[in-house]
């Protein structure tokens, strides 16, 4: 069954601090699924589970949807929801609280493709649940849907972590143009503090195990993540606790050579 939507040449939306979509080339875009109510229904009812931080595959056919949960586990500065990678087209909703519908969401994101980004940007807090459609204008398959939630790291700038196992913390650096060497440093100085793993990549949060352009862990200390030549922009860099507790200092540099 083919659905139909109504033309939309932007898919952004912004309320309630929420950042959604990208720009459609042209004026061209792309019309909104018109869905029986009883098939949103059941795909809310059958609802999976996923985790702040782990990255999960979808496929689907023309007009399929397919609808997931998650709970946000800690107050942060930003909580996004992105699709990536693989083949077709696929669109994304997401709504707080409640399940969302073709009408009835927080924010929306129907490009061409299967990139896409819901972020929320105020009122993040913790124990709150977060429901995600992702709808099939196209088919699609292998493409990666990731929600976290993520906090600023200035350069030069240590924080300290803590963590419980499988637990997993995503920072966002602003890295400026024309360094030669970026360099991510977690270490424990007062000794084995529990054990946890490093991953770094640029532009995107990093998606284990696959997309991460640095992994490091605390089997050797200090762990240590180095980027040549990285790019302006944004770097993600991701803490995960492999013990039931852990504790780290995290600090990242940018050096000329």
């Amino acid at each position: 069954m083919h659905l139909t939507r109504a033309v939309s040449a932007v898919a952004l939306v912004s309320m309630f601090g929420i950042g959604c979509g990208e720009s459609l080339p042209g004026a061209e875009g792309k019309v909104a699924p018109q869905v029986a109510p009883e098939l949103l229904s059941r795909s809310s009812a059958l609802s999976t589970e996923i985790y702040n931080g782990y990255a999960v595959t979808v496929s689907g056919g023309l007009g399929s949807v397919q609808s997931f949960r998650v709970v946000n586990p800690a107050p942060a500065a930003k909580l996004s929801f992105t699709l990536r990678g693989g083949s077709g087209d696929a669109d994304l909703y997401v709504k707080r609280f409640a399940e969302p519908t073709f009408t009835d969401y927080d924010c929306s994101s129907d490009a061409a493709g299967t990139t896409e980004n819901c972020v929320y940007t105020t009122d993040v807090e913790g124990d709150q649940p977060y429901y995600v459609l992702v709808y099939g204008y196209e088919p699609f398959s292998n493409v990666t849907l990731h929600a976290y939630y993520s906090n600023p790291l200035a350069l030069a700038t240590q924080v300290p972590i803590q963590g419980n196992q499988l637990s997993r913390t995503v920072y966002e650096v602003d890295v400026p143009a024309g360094y030669g060497r970026l360099q991510v440093t977690a270490t424990q100085p007062f000794g084995p503090t529990g054990q946890f793993k490093l991953y770094v990549r640029q532009g995107d949060a990093p998606a284990v195990p696959s997309a991460v352009d640095c992994t490091r862990d605390s089997s050797t200390l200090p762990a240590v993540c180095t980027i040549i030549n990285p790019v302006a922009g944004k770097t993600y860099v991701m803490v995960e606790g492999m013990s039931n507790s852990y504790a780290c200092n995290l600090r990242v540099d940018v050096l000329k050579k």
